[in-house]
């Protein structure tokens, strides 16, 4: 058996503070011990499974060594809650989840599973399209996703859909488009990207036979600040319809309402930690969510 569940932990330790000397201090042992752990655990299974690089970043060996470290660090927290046991250190999940969830619903999920679970929670936030390869490489347990597909290892629950409306301050209408919201206007004017993936806007302009390379922009990576630019003027933007109902003076310029259909994926390793994070999750984004 290659199997070394101290060696695995060490692994996953060095990879999530990112050195072997912060992981040391985390394990209470020294950078030395932390070191022979993870060589050794290398030439038994004949292969490299960390990049030494800051940080460190695991190769694909050491994506698979690391699923299996989260893994097994799942059911021991079960057991110990079933035995009635207190570590030093409480539960830990790792979740991903995308920008707008966070902004909009997400931390009410999160605060009606933690009312009952005194555990911790560390959230990644990435694109809903990038989210699954964390599930992929070991990062997180669960995540917020576009993909409809299972990642190998997980179940797919549907959450719904998040509708965001073009919007525009009433300062940049007077500017930008007096004589109304034509092609015209949307090609001279600025619009607001959440950064240089964000489709979202483009995929509008689209339908309004406008070519969005040829439109400037502002790149304003966050939720809330980019609803806040759109609300001072900065530019338009295809704003959450949750976000929208916070600025009323906001003016609709009409056109299709974008959807975003989200699914909650998670580990099928048996936890009721996952468990009952997965029942506040969906349970809130569909009673919150457009049904997709």
């Amino acid at each position: 058996m290659w199997t070394d569940p101290v060696a695995a932990r060490t692994v996953a330790a060095v990879v999530d503070a990112g050195t072997f000397d912060a992981a040391a201090r985390r394990l209470h042992v020294t950078p030395s011990a932390v070191s022979q752990r993870v060589k050794a655990l290398e030439q038994t299974l004949g292969q490299r499974l960390l990049v030494r690089s800051t940080p460190v970043r695991p190769t694909a060996a050491g994506e698979a060594v690391l699923r299996y470290a989260r893994r097994v660090a799942l059911l021991d927290q079960d057991v110990a809650t079933e035995l009635g046991l207190t570590g030093p250190r409480r539960p830990h999940l790792a979740v991903a989840v995308n920008a707008d969830s966070l902004a909009t619903w997400f931390l009410d999920a999160l605060a009606t599973f933690t009312a009952s679970h005194d555990v911790e929670v560390e959230l990644h936030r990435e694109d809903q399209s990038r989210t699954a390869r964390m599930l992929e490489d070991g990062t997180v347990v669960a995540a917020i996703t576009a993909q409809t597909d299972p990642v190998p290892g997980c179940r797919v629950d549907p959450l719904g859909a998040i509708e965001y409306r073009a919007m525009a301050a009433p300062s940049w209408l007077r500017r930008w488009a007096p004589e109304g919201v034509d092609a015209v206007a949307l090609r001279e004017a600025p619009r607001v990207d959440y950064d240089r993936t964000d489709t979202l806007q483009q995929d509008w302009l689209a339908t309004r036979e406008v070519d969005a390379d040829a439109a400037p922009r502002h790149l304003v990576p966050s939720s809330h600040d980019f609803t806040r630019a759109v609300a001072l003027g900065l530019g338009w933007g295809l704003v959450p319809r949750q976000h929208a109902r916070e600025h009323p003076h906001l003016v609709d310029l009409g056109g299709p309402t974008m959807r975003t259909v989200l699914c909650w994926q998670r580990w099928r390793t048996p936890s009721s930690l996952l468990d009952g994070l997965t029942d506040a999750v969906v349970g809130t984004a569909r009673s919150t969510l457009a049904r997709a």
